[in-house]
């Protein structure tokens, strides 16, 4: 389906598996740590890839509980969470790459004027992925839940949101939440009533969970 943005007095986009490839530089990642870590150096790539992503959650990496997971398995791993909190988001911010023709979406909502900005659970990392992958200063706003103080699916960023937006509680049937986490994206806004949008990359949504009012492949079925 194709969905019409141009409707809409505003819109919030999530960032990584929404605008920017987290998927392709997870891969890279778990590469790396191979070639980084001797307890992993025996891993097969497609191992590697393997476990390290059967640490994600809903394309969420969650660092405790991923370092928690390691640690059991190889106690010889000595990285702390604070070392390897940093390790994960560094790393992820030098391997990240935008989708392909993103950079040139984002430069047409800007012509267009339309009202939008980008809504990301992490800290300042997130905007080193936004400045390497080449979409620094193109969108109204960002707000990188570690650094405001509320994490997606906390109701207080989805207020920070409109208030970005400079609309209102009274308008969230005509703003519009874009993301790929069902359990932080979607959850969220839905709490506070904005129209939402899941991308799906090919999963299917939860069926335990409310659903979204959209649901697309990827960014490219949004029409301007």
């Amino acid at each position: 389906m194709t969905l019409k943005l141009s409707k809409f007095k505003g819109i919030a986009f999530d960032l990584d598996d929404t605008l920017i490839d987290r998927k392709k530089a997870f891969d890279k990642l778990c590469i790396k740590l191979c070639n980084d870590f001797d307890c992993f150096s025996f891993f097969t790539k497609e191992e590697a890839i393997e476990y390290f992503w059967s640490l994600n959650s809903y394309n969420d990496f969650d660092i405790k509980h991923a370092l928690f997971q390691i640690k059991k398995r190889f106690p010889e791993f000595k990285l702390n969470y604070e070392e390897f909190y940093d390790y994960y988001y560094r790393n992820m911010s030098q391997l990240i790459t935008a989708y392909e023709g993103v950079s040139e979406f984002l430069d047409k909502l800007i012509v267009k004027k339309i009202n939008f900005g980008i809504v990301t659970n992490g800290n300042h990392y997130q905007f080193e992925k936004i400045k390497n992958t080449g979409l620094e200063n193109k969108s109204n706003f960002v707000i990188a839940s570690e650094i405001f103080g509320y994490s997606k699916p906390k109701k207080e960023i989805y207020i920070e949101t409109l208030r970005l937006l400079n609309l209102t509680i009274k308008e969230v049937e005509n703003i519009l939440f874009i993301g790929d986490n069902p359990y932080t994206d979607i959850i969220g806004a839905q709490s506070i009533g904005l129209k939402t949008v899941w991308i799906s990359m090919g999963r299917k949504y939860p069926e335990n969970l409310k659903s979204p009012d959209y649901m697309v492949e990827n960014f490219r079925e949004l029409e301007i």
